[in-house]
This record gives C-alpha cells, structure tokens and sequence, in this order.
C-alpha cells in the first residue's frame, strides 16, 4: 500500500479540495510534544487537519472518558453517572455499565496515541485506522465503497459511542477480531462543537482498510456516471478556509479552566444551576426564570447567535474532570464607547480558592487587549459580600451606589455597589 497513489487516486475520486484523510496508531515515542488538553481530545483536531501531527498521552488527556476510550486508564467511577444523569446519552448509570461491559474497551500497553494527516506519515503500516472528516456527498462515495465488496449489513456502522469511542475503540476492536466493519462517528454533542455543522467521521480500521485499498478504483468512484454528478458538486463547494475555530480556553488555576460556552454546554450549565437552585437563587433573579434545558439554550442562542462586533463572550469555569463550577461572562456592552460589565456566578463547592478573582482578572486583560475596551465595571448587590470583594481585590474603583438598582427573587429591592477600573489600570498590572 503506497500512500502517495492512495492520495492520488483520493483527490482523483473526491477532488482536489476535498481534505486529506489521518491516520491514528500508538508507540512508545512522541512525535510531538504537546499540553494538556481540556476538554474533548478532538479539540486539537484542527492542529491536525492543519498538518502538524499531535501525540496524545494519559498525561496529556484531562478528560476521563477520553483515557478511558483511548486505552490509557480504566473507567472512571463517575463516567456511567456523568454520562447518563448529567449528558443524559442513557437512561440510567447502569445501561451505561451495560453497555461498556459489552463493549469491552481494551487497554494500550502503548503510551501515546498520534494523529497525522496521511501525508505526513511514512506508512500505512504503522496505522491503527484512518479517520475521514465527511459531508453527505463524500460519506455517499465511501459508503458505497464499502459496500463494494461487503454484503454484511453493518459494513458501515454506525454505533453509540463518544467521538474516541467511535473512532479509536471501535477501530482497535476492529482490528483485533480482523473485522471488516467501518464506522460513523460523531453523532455525539459533545464532539460537535469542535468540527463544522455538516461534517462527521468515517473510520476505516486498517484490518479493513487493506482491502478497501485495492478495490477503491473497481468501486462507484471511477468511471460511473452517477458518481461523476456528485463529484462535480463536490468541485463547486467552495472549501472552508480553516477548520472550525474551537472555543477559546486557557487554564487560570491548577485543574481550573476558562472555556468559551457553546451550545453543547447548555445542559451542563442547566444542571449546575438546577442543583443549587437555592444557593444561587438569594443573589441572581434569573435562576427563577430557568427551569428547563430549553430555558438555558434559548440564553445561549441569544447570546452566541449575533454578528461578530456584537458577541459577547461567556466563559465557563471547567474543572480537570470537565465539569462546570461556574461562569464569568460579559454583558451591557456599549461597543461605541469601548465599554463593556462583567459578571459571574460560582458553585459553592468551589469557592474560596481564588478561582473567580483569578478568572475576571484573566478577562480584563483579555478583553482590553483583544477587544479594546477602555473601561470595564462590575455591579454587585451590597449585601453580596463575596461578590463586592472581587472587584476591590483587584483593584477596581467604587463609583457609587445604584438605590433600588436590582430586583431579587424575594420581591425586594436591593442597592447596587457600582465599580470600574480603566484599560491603562489593568495594563499598568503587568
């Protein structure tokens, strides 16, 4: 199997603008170094399609199914509850210990997994599967070409699974059993957000794959006219210029991080708020307002679904097991004049650790320097005395009070403490 004709035939079949496929194997070397990531492992998918090859390690993955899925640890305790109860993908905890002990995830006695794009690999032969990022068109051609030579009804299948589970679990399996299944992945939201709204994964395990190789110019792809009518219309879409921007995160404390809020996280951020209903009730009006997933994705649509010189970044506070402690975010935006508020809520459980301190400290500097505010304020309800020291502890100015400035879940009016700090204060911090 030579990777230079497999690429020409590739780009042959599906045109020249149509993404490279990439393989993913283990070894016991990196061939990068890389940080931690936060999160999903495929949020450094784009450095991939990018062409630059990433080597991911137990160290280096932070989410506990992610280790689990890819070989590197057992099963976290938390994962048949946080993957029914919190994400809600099955009923109960123990469908979901049904289904992984059916499953039977193997692990690695390697220590890191790599992704490459396929021609940045010296061999298909050190590969445990190749990955394809597909539209309807180019699923319908691979699909079909694997249907060439396989009468099985689950030649392409399409299995419950995260995203790691449904490319790299269901592809070593694959390979172990010298299976000829290929799969469909990222049906699973929280996946979604790191690739573009049209695009899922193809899995070809190389048990497989040896075979696909030499029957790709036999199949539908070459020289049939069915195939040439998709092909054209694969030519006219006009590529995206990069990948799907992942949200932007940073870590502020030991296991802490900053991510920007998607869509896919309105049931967490529900959730969160749901269990502490009244712990967060006493000072913020609107939890009273927000009694379904739904409530909370409508919030979220109205917030992330505006024209750029208007977003409003919100930024949850995430944890090293992926799980939200909070959010600090900006509102009362006056784009004209450079100005901008910010506010923020945090779980109990998390207080006292510097974490929001730490965090609107972050931002400040964010957004004065990303956004070119020239002035940010924080309002806080006198009687909140955890929320008025952030600002005083960094340094902000007390402007006055707001008289009857908010009106809390209890029917009563509570002043506002007003404070701001100025762009040159916050750069001066350096």
């Amino acid at each position: 199997m030579d990777i230079q004709t497999f690429i020409t035939n590739y780009r042959e079949a599906f045109g020249t603008q149509a993404e490279l496929p990439i393989a993913f194997w283990y070894s016991n070397q990196p061939e990068v170094t890389i940080e931690k990531v936060n999160g999903c492992l495929f949020k450094c998918m784009k450095q991939v399609r990018d062409g630059k090859s990433i080597s991911l390690s137990n160290e280096t993955i932070t989410c506990g199914g992610g280790k689990f899925y890819t070989g590197f640890s057992e099963m976290p305790e938390r994962v048949p509850g946080f993957v029914s109860l919190k994400e809600k993908y099955k009923k109960t905890p123990e469908t979901v210990i049904d289904f992984l002990q059916e499953l039977q995830v193997p692990r690695t006695e390697y220590t890191y997994l790599h992704f490459a794009r396929i021609d940045k690999i010296p061999s298909f032969e050190i590969a445990e599967g190749i990955l394809f990022l597909v539209t309807p068109d180019m699923l319908s051609g691979l699909a079909t070409w694997a249907y060439f030579d396989n009468n099985a009804p689950d030649a392409v299948a399409a299995p419950f699974g995260s995203g790691c589970c449904s490319v790299v679990t269901q592809a070593i399996l694959e390979n172990r059993k010298q299976g000829k299944r290929t799969f469909l992945g990222f049906f699973d939201p929280s996946v979604r957000p790191y690739f573009e709204n049209d695009i899922l994964s193809f899995t070809i395990p190389m048990s497989r794959f040896r075979e696909m190789y030499f029957t790709m110019r036999e199949s539908c792809l070459f020289d049939t006219h069915a195939w040439t009518k998709i092909k054209e219309r694969l030519k006219s879409v006009k590529k995206a210029a990069s990948p799907v921007t992942a949200p932007l995160s940073f870590p502020i404390l030991p296991g802490i991080t900053l991510r920007e809020v998607t869509m896919a996280d309105a049931a967490a951020i529900y959730h969160a708020i749901d269990t502490h209903r009244e712990y967060l009730r006493k000072w913020l009006p609107f939890v009273d307002n927000m009694s379904s997933v739904a409530d909370e994705e409508a919030f979220l649509e109205s917030v992330l679904h505006v024209p750029s010189d208007r977003y409003e970044p919100i930024f949850g506070v995430w944890n090293d097991h992926d799980e939200i402690c909070g959010l600090i975010g900006f509102h009362f935006s006056d784009f004209a004049n450079h100005r901008t508020e910010i506010g923020y809520w945090l779980l109990p459980e998390y207080q006292h650790r510097g974490i929001i301190t730490t965090g609107v400290r972050s931002l400040c500097q964010w957004v004065v320097k990303e956004k070119n505010m020239k002035r940010i304020q924080i309002r806080c309800a006198v009687g909140n005395k955890a929320s008025n020291a952030i600002p005083l502890r960094l340094g902000f100015h007390h402007e006055g009070t707001e008289r009857a400035g908010e009106l809390l879940s209890t029917g009563e009016y509570t002043d506002i403490h007003v404070y701001s700090i100025l762009k040159e204060e916050i750069l001066a911090e350096r």
